[in-house]
This record gives structure tokens, C-alpha cells and sequence, in this order.
């Protein structure tokens, strides 16, 4: 290969090259078409590169149908929990056994104590310059 041949290359790339180099193989003929003929050739390999990449389309219904399918396997679940849960109880939760009889005693009484007098009186009055106002602030 040539070395204007790897100029255009390198160009083609998006490799930093020198503008007068390239100028020089772009004045030949050959070079020019070179140029066309890799551009193409590399645009086709990237093309197909990105199909071979691209995720692949969802061939799933449409949303209402997805939630629809989520919503009944909640149901299922949901309604075989109750089933299992009613039928097996006694296994999962053995019943309680009765609590021994225990005597009930009252706590002894307390002596009752007098409430002090009040040391300090504390009186609230309205202030008579206050009005009542509507709305906002």
C-alpha cells in the first residue's frame, strides 16, 4: 500500500493528519479514488456493524396488555396465599394452649395526698385595643 494511501486512511478515521500530505494525495487521480472507494467500503462495515449491535425490537403487546398480565399473576398469587394460609394454618401456627388461672390481686391502695395551694395565680385578660380581622394577614 501506498503511503498516500495511508494519509487517506488515517483521514478517513478521523486521525489527525497533515494538511499538506493529504492535499498531495488527494492531487492524484488514484488517490482521489481511493478515497471514494474506502469511504464507502467503511460506511457499508459500520452500517452493518450497527444492525448486528442494535437491541433487538420488543415483540411484547402493548402496555395495557402488560399490566393486565401483571395484575392476574397478583391475583393468582394473592388468592392461592389465602387458600394455603386458611387450609394449613394449624400446621404453620399451632393453636394456642390454654393459660393457666391466674389469681388476680389489686394493688395495694395508696394513702391519698392533699394537693398544695397555689403559690402563683396566673389571670388572662383579652387586650381591649384587639379587633378581629378577616382574611389574610
Amino acid at each position: 500500500m501506498d503511503a498516500s494511501h495511508e494519509i487517506l486512511d488515517a483521514f478517513i478515521d478521523g486521525e489527525t493528519v497533515d494538511p499538506a500530505t493529504l492535499k498531495q494525495a488527494l492531487s492524484d487521480p488514484a488517490g482521489r479514488d481511493y478515497l471514494i472507494d474506502a469511504w464507502l467500503l467503511r460506511g457499508m462495515v459500520q452500517d452493518e456493524i450497527a444492525t448486528e449491535n442494535a437491541p433487538p425490537q420488543s415483540r411484547g403487546g402493548s402496555p395495557v396488555r402488560s399490566w393486565l398480565i401483571a395484575a392476574s399473576i397478583a391475583g393468582a398469587c394473592l388468592v392461592g396465599g389465602y387458600f394455603a394460609g386458611a387450609k394449613f394454618a394449624h400446621v404453620i401456627v399451632p393453636a394456642p394452649e390454654p393459660a393457666p388461672q391466674i389469681e388476680s390481686v389489686a394493688p395495694p391502695q395508696r394513702p391519698s395526698s392533699v394537693v398544695p395551694a397555689a403559690t402563683r395565680v396566673i389571670r388572662l385578660e383579652l387586650d381591649p385595643n384587639w379587633k378581629a380581622s378577616t382574611g389574610g394577614r
